[in-house]
């Protein structure tokens, strides 16, 4: 039977726990404890988790990013709609504003001779040229003949022949038969005077009588009616064409 070889120092028990195993487990649990040894496995767990928690982070942002995605395009949709709507709206106001300007001049064209005759003393008028009826021959006649004598250019006649509303009557002051060229529109501008002015020149030129230019509608600024006093041209409001307020 071996006898044990007895351990005196620090050098024996290490010689000791370095051919037994089993001393050196118990001697390393006595000495760290059990939290000690678990440590590693601990810290092992411990990594799965950060690691199933960086991959649950980066589920959460890319899932965020996708629903950010929709919701720029959503705000991107939205913003095309409301362009579109303004578009929609902005075409109904012109659309109404057309309206109100043809109405306007479908009541001019129905009521001329009478504002003739109320504005200007024009009496025992006849239309001869208006958007919707049939131009007078006697017009077109005057103003063929005119462009082939040279006394007006082509582009005078083209320009002559899209008045808004011309007609022949008899002035009251002197009853001497006088043509009026009239130009309508809702809001008065300085083309409308100078269309009437323009065009009122050329019919006197091609016909060898006296026109009368004028202009048509609701309201006209300070500065447009300056503009029609200096080049002869005659401003009619209407209190007959004046909108009621169901035309508003």
């Amino acid at each position: 039977m071996t006898t044990p070889t007895p351990i005196t120092t620090f050098e024996d028990i290490l010689a000791a726990m370095e051919n037994n195993p089993q001393l050196q487990a118990a001697m390393r649990h006595h000495i760290l404890g059990q939290e000690f040894l678990q440590l590693p496995a601990i810290v092992r767990e411990l990594q799965r988790t950060v690691a199933d928690l960086a991959q649950l982070v980066r589920e959460y942002i890319a899932a965020t990013d996708v629903r950010l995605e929709r919701l720029e395009a959503d705000v991107a949709g939205l913003k095309t709609d409301v362009a579109g709507l303004k578009t929609d709206v902005a075409g109904l106001k012109t659309d109404v504003a057309r309206l109100n300007g043809s109405d306007l001049e479908r009541r001019a064209r129905d009521n001329i001779l009478n504002i003739a005759k109320d504005e200007l003393g024009l009496t025992r008028g006849r239309i001869l040229l208006a958007r919707g009826r049939d131009t007078a021959q006697q017009l077109l006649d005057a103003i063929e003949a005119a462009e082939q004598q040279g006394l007006i250019t082509e582009q005078q006649t083209d320009d002559v022949m899209v008045s808004d509303i011309i007609i022949r009557a008899r002035r009251a002051a002197d009853r001497q038969y006088v043509y009026g060229v009239f130009e309508v529109s809702r809001t008065i501008r300085a083309n409308d005077i100078d269309r009437a002015h323009n065009r009122a020149g050329t019919l006197a030129v091609a016909t060898k009588e006296a026109a009368i230019a004028a202009v048509i509608g609701e309201r006209i600024h300070r500065s447009q009616q300056a503009q029609a006093d200096r080049m002869g041209v005659l401003v009619l409001i209407p209190m007959m064409l004046m909108p009621t307020e169901s035309d508003e």
